[in-house]
């Protein structure tokens, strides 16, 4: 009986406690599960914690720069495009024509082919500037986001990079080319990402997908429902000492109601329940690490070896051929995308993150490549191999596990005229004095980005400090001991009746 009465006291109290986060969890894993729904949707940044508002460029506002004048420069990243001078004085607005949004406006990058024309791509389109707006280019039967546009060999046209496909746009005829495998290349993907994608379904495509959502909703269902049964016997005893036993009969219609769907969602569906608490948990500290470090043999309908790997592309004049970054690492690709590519070393390379590459730009004078992410700039000599840190200038060592460093670059600019680059860190800024618009710090945050922020557990790192890397392992080795307290606690109440009939029968 002590046992019965302590699963009923932690299913009682602490499930009240996790049903507030339950209801967070749901609410935002269906927005992340809906990207294309919600990503003209914004919030205010004013509703988040400080180290999320905008200040001196930093939360990835900026990732890149042309020059496009005598004195103009065209700033891009996720706060859209800026038209601005190259002391960075005046500002103006360059996003007409490009889709309401700040999701919408998450520009990849910005290229001039030799007619003088601009492209730039964000998240899910291509645009084409003519006149004072900018005109979307529909890419044929692409569904999925936009990597990244690049200059072709000979800067009369563009080449596109979706995360799986290669398109080739000249005088106004797009071309869709997929990239070979290597010879010998067996596809391969990290266990972290399987449990990923069944964690949101994604795994068994759009049914899988809307499968996830019903478990949120049966989730916010027994978390709404607990909290009514919390409430309702309070309700109900204030009600009988002022004797007003209608509103009591009321009351207590509405306990039984609750109790009897709270019971049977959550018993009928514990296995679907544990499933998405257990995998969730296993995408955060500690338990991802294994499982970011376990390779596991990629299962794809798709003849496409590359589906979902593609995050950047730039042709290198040196070697003759396209330089692509890939979540497998870099590879050299030649001119039309028809021979076996050749994989770069990953000690011949630089450490990038898995966020992807943030930072990719030819530095003319050295002749090398200044590659970023989250995981340091770096200085690279492709024919070399030599990797250097670009702060440091120490040879790269690959030494860390973590998926980030210190400098957690999120752009670059030379198109300033301070005698020096500028290099945008995530989290400080620019790296040098450089005056922000009032537009930009009152740059909105996607809705889509909120709830990614909310469900992986970030925005609580002000009030949990370190411990917030472990909140969502915590909170889903919580939700799971409530799921399961519920499931024995009503089985045994089962039992216990079935054991009545069967003695009273007797």
């Amino acid at each position: 009986m002590r046992r019965i009465i302590t699963w009923k006291k932690y299913h009682r109290w602490i499930g009240l406690i996790v049903s507030v986060f339950m209801l967070i969890f749901c609410v935002s894993g269906i927005i992340l599960n809906h990207r294309q729904l919600f990503r003209s949707c914004d919030v205010d940044r004013c509703w988040m914690p400080s180290n999320y508002h905008v200040a001196n460029f930093n939360n990835g506002v900026v990732k890149g720069s042309r020059n496009i004048g005598a004195d103009s420069v065209l700033v891009f990243g996720g706060a859209g495009l800026w038209l601005t001078d190259t002391k960075g004085e005046q500002w103006h607005d360059f996003n007409e024509g490009i889709d309401v949004g700040a999701d919408n406006r998450n520009i990849r990058n910005v290229v001039k082919t030799k007619d003088g024309r601009l492209w730039c791509a964000t998240q899910y389109d291509l645009y084409c500037r003519e006149g004072k707006n900018w005109k979307k280019i529909v890419l044929p039967n692409n569904e999925e986001r936009i990597a990244d546009v690049c200059l072709a060999k000979d800067s009369t046209s563009i080449i596109v990079l979706s995360r799986s496909k290669v398109y080739m746009v000249l005088d106004g005829a797009i071309k869709t080319l997929t990239i070979p495998a290597p010879t010998g290349y067996n596809p391969s993907t990290t266990l972290f990402k399987t449990v990923w994608q069944l964690h949101s379904g994604e795994y068994f495509g759009m049914a899988g997908r809307l499968v996830v959502d019903a478990i949120a909703v049966v989730l916010i269902i027994l978390s709404l429902t607990g909290i009514v049964i919390f409430l309702l016997p309070y309700d109900i005893r204030r009600l009988k000492r002022k004797g007003k036993k209608n509103s009591m009969k009321s009351r207590g219609r509405q306990m039984v109601w609750n109790m009897k769907w709270h019971n049977r969602f959550g018993y009928s569906t514990i296995i679907l329940t544990l499933w998405i608490a257990i995998t969730g948990m296993c995408l955060r500290p500690p338990l991802m690490i294994p499982l970011v470090m376990k390779k596991i043999s990629a299962q794809t309908d798709s003849s496409n070896v590359w589906h979902d790997k593609l995050r950047a592309i730039r042709w290198d004049v040196a070697e003759d051929c396209w330089i692509v970054s890939t979540s497998d690492g870099f590879m050299l690709v030649d001119e039309n995308f028809v021979e076996p590519p050749m994989q770069i070393a990953k000690h011949k390379a630089p450490t990038v993150s898995p966020m992807g590459v943030t930072v990719f730009e030819k530095d003319s004078a050295s002749d090398e490549w200044i590659v970023g992410s989250f995981s340091g700039l770096y200085r690279w000599n492709i024919m070399s191999g030599r990797v250097v840190d670009y702060f440091s200038h120490k040879p790269n060592t690959q030494s860390s596990m973590r998926p980030v460093s210190n400098s957690q670059v999120s752009g670059y600019s030379n198109d300033f005229s301070l005698g020096i680059p500028i290099v945008f860190d995530y989290t400080k800024g620019a790296s040098e004095k450089l005056q922000m618009p009032s537009e930009i710090a009152n740059a909105k945050m996607s809705l889509w980005n909120i709830a990614l922020e909310l469900h992986v557990g970030r925005c609580y790192s002000p009030f949990l400090g370190p411990i917030s890397d472990l909140f969502v392992f915590l909170s889903g080795l919580i939700i799971s001991l409530t799921l399961l307290s519920g499931y024995i606690i009503l089985r045994r109440q089962r039992n216990r009746r079935k054991a009545k009939v069967i003695s009273v029968k007797q």
